[in-house]
């Protein structure tokens, strides 16, 4: 039981995923939305078909890229501000693993904001993923098994055999809780992804994650020179960003059509990236899948002061000058044994992002960029069942005690809302009843408000996804869409999620959706025309299963209705999940 409760504590909001179970730029405009570029083969050089392989394999290692100062494969060597790195090619897909994109967070650059990489005329190996950060040991799938505060790298792939010039770029941001996860995961290898897509660059990179990344020192002496220590994960992000806009030109991208798509912690990073000044000047669209603006907290909430308040009790430490002063592993051993039991989130009122990041979008911030953005319908089971560990029965228990911690919090005006939303509750079933509130309030409704606001600035676009795994505990649960997204074929039916249900329908129509978009900011497709969301004309793409993709008007709008107002507790995801629920419901076993 030991292992199994520890095992909880890892899993935050926007936290695991299926993964490890898996083993509109106007030059774009002429391209036709309904353009198929999904084949399963590829043109090579010489015009002949190269049959697609499955290159996303699990195969762990420790290694790192190294100088080299002798001959090289120059085939494969692109100049980049920072050096000359060079790749390899397996199956006509080029890669280059483990490219530095800021210098190392570390020493006195510890908790402070990212600085860009030094311009350098050395050569370097990318042949292996760069170590990933603190925490990414929460997930087994991640292939670099080193981690560090020394972690600001990023993974490029691309089709070599496709010659398009200035190939639409598609940035990917993991998510993880803001605590684990890692570019070198199994599930974000982007060989697959471009073998189907074949003139996609993908890019996926590291951040600093948990305390590392998202922390307030505001009450720390000395703290004061720390100011950006709550967001500087998000400062990564826009960091790595910038190289992308500075160097993907090197390898055949195109700088000035850029997307950045995330799932969870990942889609709640790339909805507030669009309205801060260091980030959206270098892309032109976002997918946010799953996560969204309100996945930052107010700085001064009680989560942000007790992860605080719990490093300096553990540490001993009085002021800035002390926590620098621990070593590396000092102060990861303070994070596993007691910063980690709080949630990690971006928080606002702060120099990086002053206000709530929708009353950002709100003031236009974000108008240059289109919106792509969904849900699935059951996203909350996945961590209402801690993976697949709990019964039905058991995540209908804990689905009501975390409803009930928050719902304490509500006005008096609000509980109404909360009660009309039991009464049009599409599941009717206690216990369900709270999991479906929570994918609303958390997921659905939070992102669809998101879209109100933007849609009077720019084009968005809503999906849900209400295809299921063939596990009926779960449903369409929190990242069921992943292995169709990377085109991880080779998971076959082995995950959990997702199980009997991977139709090669699904995959083909979601991978031409999702680059249509990033190809001309229209996801519509030679089979569906996605039409545009906005808060007067509520149209929804649900993707319901093989053949029944369709578009919906007003979906759950009932629902939709009675959440809204709700929407703005971060308290539903402060208590989201709370680690003495699911003790209690193991003792209960017994």
């Amino acid at each position: 039981m030991k292992k199994f409760v520890l095992g909880l504590l890892f899993v935050l909001l926007f936290s695991l995923t299926a993964h490890a179970d898996a083993a509109s730029h106007p030059d774009k405009a002429e391209e036709t939305p309904g353009t198929d570029h999904s084949s399963m083969e590829t043109a090579d050089t010489q015009g002949t078909k190269r049959e697609f392989k499955d290159l996303v394999i699990y195969e762990p290692y420790e290694y790192l890229n190294s100088e080299i100062t002798g001959d090289y494969d120059e085939a494969h060597a692109v100049k980049c501000v920072n050096g000359t790195f060079v790749g390899t090619e397996e199956n006509g897909v080029a890669s280059w693993l483990g490219i530095p994109y800021a210098k190392p967070p570390v020493g006195e650059r510890r908790f402070k904001a990212p600085e860009y990489v030094d311009a350098s005329d050395r050569v370097f190996e990318a042949k292996y993923y760069g170590k990933s950060a603190f925490g990414a040991e929460g997930y087994s799938d991640t292939i670099q098994k080193q981690t560090s505060e020394d972690c600001l790298y990023l993974n490029i792939w691309l089709n070599a055999d496709d010659k398009t010039e200035k190939k639409p770029v598609m940035v990917w941001i993991h998510g993880g809780a803001y605590a684990v996860g890692s570019g070198s995961e199994f599930c974000y290898n982007g060989a697959n992804l471009v073998q189907a897509q074949s003139d996609i660059i993908l890019v996926n990179i590291n951040y600093r994650l948990n305390m590392y990344g998202f922390m307030d020192f505001t009450s720390v002496p000395g703290g004061e020179d720390f100011e950006t220590a709550p967001c500087n994960g998000l400062l990564d992000q826009a960091m790595a960003l910038r190289w992308v806009h500075e160097n993907i030109a090197a390898f055949g991208g195109d700088p000035d059509n850029v997307t950045v798509f995330g799932q969870s912690a990942g889609g709640g990073s790339v909805s507030i990236l669009s309205v801060m000044k260091e980030a959206n000047q270098y892309f032109q669209k976002i997918i946010a899948q799953s996560g969204s603006v309100y996945a930052a907290m107010p700085v001064g909430c009680e989560t942000a002061q007790s992860r605080t308040k719990a490093l300096l009790e553990y540490t001993g430490c009085k002021t800035m000058d002390d926590i620098m002063a621990l070593t590396e592993e000092e102060l990861h051993e303070a994070y596993v044994n007691a910063v980690n039991k709080f949630m990690s989130s971006p928080y606002y009122g702060n120099e990086v992002l002053p206000e709530a990041p929708i009353e950002l979008y709100k003031k236009g911030y974000a108008k240059h960029i289109s919106i792509m953005a969904g849900s699935t319908a059951d996203e909350s089971r996945l961590f209402m069942g801690e993976g697949v560990n709990l019964s039905l029965e058991e995540q209908k228990i804990h689905a009501q005690h975390s409803v009930g911690e928050a719902l304490r919090y509500l006005k008096e005006e609000d509980k109404k809302s909360y009660e009309e939303f039991q009464r049009v509750c599409r599941l009717q079933e206690p216990g369900l009843i709270e999991t479906e509130f929570l994918s609303e309030v958390i997921f659905r409704v939070a992102l669809l408000q998101q879209l109100d606001v933007q849609s009077a600035f720019n084009k968005t676009f809503f999906y849900y996804w209400s295809y299921p795994g063939s596990n009926p505990d779960i449903g369409a649960a929190h990242s069921v869409e992943l292995i169709f997204e990377f085109n991880l074929r080779g998971v076959g039916t082995t995950s959990e999620f997702n199980g009997t249900n991977v139709p090669d329908e699904i995959f083909t129509a979601v991978q031409q959706m999702w680059t249509n978009f990033a190809r001309c900011g229209d996801p519509s497709t030679d089979q569906i025309e996605w039409k545009a969301y906005s808060a007067g004309d509520q149209n929804v793409l649900v993707i319901a299963g093989p053949g029944d993709i369709h578009i919906e008007q007003d979906l759950l709008i009932d629902q939709y209705k009675a959440v809204l107002p709700l929407v703005g507790y971060y308290q539903f995801m402060d208590k989201f999940f709370t680690p003495q629920y699911l003790m209690d419901i193991v003792a209960a076993r017994k």
